[in-house]
């Protein structure tokens, strides 16, 4: 398939999700769907099944179905996780007034060696220090961190990679997070987590749910937080210049190699390169290639693109969500300060 061909693709299918996300009057699609064992061909039973980044999802019933009704038509990552099982993840499309039936066959997980070195003991000193280096991490280390938990931690195991000693992280089971700092209850489906002394990086799969608050007070407090949290965050950068509306709380800069080592140049938003991709959604794509920085409110962060090209939307999300490597500032962020792609920093407090 040519690369233009792919790319218009790729740029339906963004607008697909956003189509889903953020219209009040979408038309809605069900998922129906049957769960097996690839090996036996046997039904899997109570399985977790979930859409990715939304409030969508059930548990199969013991004949290994599932239905998610009332869903709004778009593009989705379906995610199906049981224990002992390789994770599904797989795109889905839900037409409006129709359903979408599904076979999913799973693999059992394969049993690593003995080499490997799994941690499984869950009152060993060595798991604690793991289990600390992993929130620290994982959670992260900002002000939204201190009302942030793991309510399950037991069920997460660790390992050292060989050679590097890498924190590796390992879980069959959904790790429950409670952040009270933005009232938000996740269930993360880790896929994989590995860091060390320069760095690492994660990739999950959250559904989230809303916290009950304890009074009208906490509630409050929630939806100032998450608007405070979205301002001094990459997010509000990506939905500032997707508007155009970098005004002067942003100051870019591109990193060059000089006889002094790195040079910064300030440089403007037309030296970007975006081009609109869908003006409706206010979906652009910027194609700068190497290293620049980003001066906010916050602090200095360092941004470098993955691949040719990155998507955003005037929501502050990027496509593909791997598409960046982030340092400085906003390289602190973490779970604690996640927020549900479908959030909206312009909904009233």
């Amino acid at each position: 398939m040519k690369r233009e061909t792919y790319l218009k693709i790729f740029a339906l299918f963004v607008i697909f999700i956003y189509s889903f996300l953020f219209g009040s009057a979408t038309p809605r699609g069900t998922l129906a769907g049957l769960i097996r064992d690839v090996g036996t061909n046997e039904p899997l039973a109570y399985c977790n099944v979930f859409l990715a980044n939304t409030t969508i999802g059930d548990a199969a019933d013991n004949n290994g179905k599932f239905v998610l009704d009332k869903i709004p038509f778009g593009s989705y990552q379906l995610v199906v996780s049981h224990i002992g099982y390789e994770t599904v993840v797989m795109d889905v499309a839900i037409l409006p007034g129709k359903v979408k039936s599904i076979d999913i066959a799973m693999n059992v997980k394969a049993i690593e060696g003995e080499e490997i070195h799994v941690i499984a003991n869950k009152n060993s000193r060595q798991w604690q220090c793991d289990l600390k280096e992993f929130r620290q991490n994982f959670i992260g280390n900002t002000e939204n961190s201190t009302k942030c938990r793991i309510l399950n931690p037991e069920v997460i195991s660790f390992r050292r990679e060989p050679g590097t000693q890498n924190l590796l992280a390992f879980s069959d089971q959904v790790i429950v997070v409670e952040n009270r700092s933005l009232g938000y209850k996740l269930d993360i489906v880790l896929h994989s987590f590995r860091w060390g002394r320069d760095g690492g990086q994660y990739i999950i799969y959250p559904k989230y749910a809303e916290l009950e608050p304890k009074n009208e007070g906490e509630y409050k407090k929630w939806r100032v937080n998450r608007a405070e949290t979205f301002r001094l965050s990459m997010r509000d950068f990506f939905a500032s210049l997707a508007v155009d509306d970098l005004v002067t709380q942003y100051k870019l800069f591109q990193v060059t190699e000089g006889m002094q080592g790195r040079v910064n140049n300030p440089v403007s938003v037309d030296s970007l390169h975006i081009v609109t991709i869908d003006s409706t959604w206010g979906l652009r794509r910027i194609q700068l290639p190497g290293l620049f920085r980003v001066e906010s409110r916050g602090g200095m962060s360092n941004l470098t693109l993955k691949y040719d090209y990155l998507d955003f939307d005037k929501w502050g999300n990027i496509f593909p969500a791997n598409g960046l490597s982030v340092s400085g500032y906003w390289g602190q962020f973490r779970v604690a300060d996640a927020l549900p792609f479908d959030y909206r920093p312009d909904q009233p407090l």
